[in-house]
């Protein structure tokens, strides 16, 4: 079977295949693999072909669900001290969302409690980035991303923010709360056969580009929230845990349009230098 690779022109995608082979051929080695088990596996696969779409990247979920997302984000993504931590990109990322002002509302019908999320976006050296773009996506008190909802506005929950020259940004979001991956699939009967449970603690996503920066994929993730020991995707990292402090709308600091009790959000994101060699893919500039 390896030698069918000899003839491989491209040395790193031979490289791909052999140790592919070798792996899932140990896998069934060590196993004992029956002819079910491996009809079954094929079953899955096609199932998870046909629950697939353009709203739904049910084999992101077999990546992200058996921490392979992680494992590659990691391997992808050293970093220099100091330098905000990557996590997945998860399945509901869209790109080509609207262009807001500083300060914007992302919720386009009622969908939590107000949240204001504010930083600046710096490099390792500590100089503001101007100009650096901070793509934003996050679900509502319905647990669902605008993607999942054809019903609602397309544009509910997201949004694009430009940096000002001293790095700042602020946009006004929800306070997320915490959501079940997709279950009705291949992978929640994965989930549910092995015992465990889909729930993902609340986060906001977060993608944050600029020229002469490696474009970084990462979430804030509630400090209060549950599930943050048992993340069903593995994506929780300590450095990424902030604080959702309440306010009451009598605050002077209150946002313009808020009047209720809302949270504060406090969030620098800091970028390490792009290197060509090993800069990943931008979802948002390939699109």
């Amino acid at each position: 079977m390896l030698a069918s690779f000899d003839g491989c022109a491209d040395a790193r995608l031979r490289e791909l295949m052999e140790a592919l082979t070798r792996h899932l051929h140990a896998f069934a080695s060590e196993v004992g693999l029956t002819q079910s088990e491996w009809e079954g596996a094929i079953r899955i696969l096609t199932a998870t072909g046909h629950i697939t779409d353009d709203r739904r990247q049910e084999f992101i979920l077999w990546s992200d669900s058996l921490g392979l997302s992680m494992l590659v984000d990691a391997l992808a993504n050293p970093l220099p001290a100091g330098a905000t931590e990557s996590t997945v990109l998860g399945p509901f990322y869209v790109p080509g969302a609207p262009l807001r002002e500083y300060g914007a509302n992302l919720a386009e019908v009622p969908a939590g409690d107000p949240a204001w999320v504010h930083g600046r976006i710096l490099g390792v050296d500590g100089e503001p980035v101007p100009g650096a773009e901070l793509d934003v996506w996050q679900n509502g008190d319905d647990r669902l991303y605008a993607v999942q909802n054809p019903d609602g506005p397309e544009d509910h929950l997201r949004g694009r923010f430009v940096a000002r020259d001293d790095g700042g940004y602020a946009f006004l979001a929800v306070r997320p709360v915490p959501y079940t991956i997709p279950d009705d699939g291949p992978v929640g009967e994965m989930l549910s056969a092995v015992g465990r449970h889909p729930w993902r603690p609340a986060h906001i996503h977060l993608i944050a580009r600029a020229p002469g920066y490696r474009t970084l994929a990462t979430h804030i993730f509630d400090s209060a929230s549950e599930h943050l020991d048992s993340d069903a995707v593995f994506a929780v990292k300590p450095s990424l845990l902030r604080e959702f402090v309440r306010r009451e709308a009598s605050d002077p600091a209150t946002p313009a349009g808020v009047a209720t009790a809302w949270f504060d959000a406090a969030n620098d994101i800091v970028l390490m230098p792009s290197d060509e060699a090993g800069e990943p893919t931008d979802p948002g500039r390939t699109a």
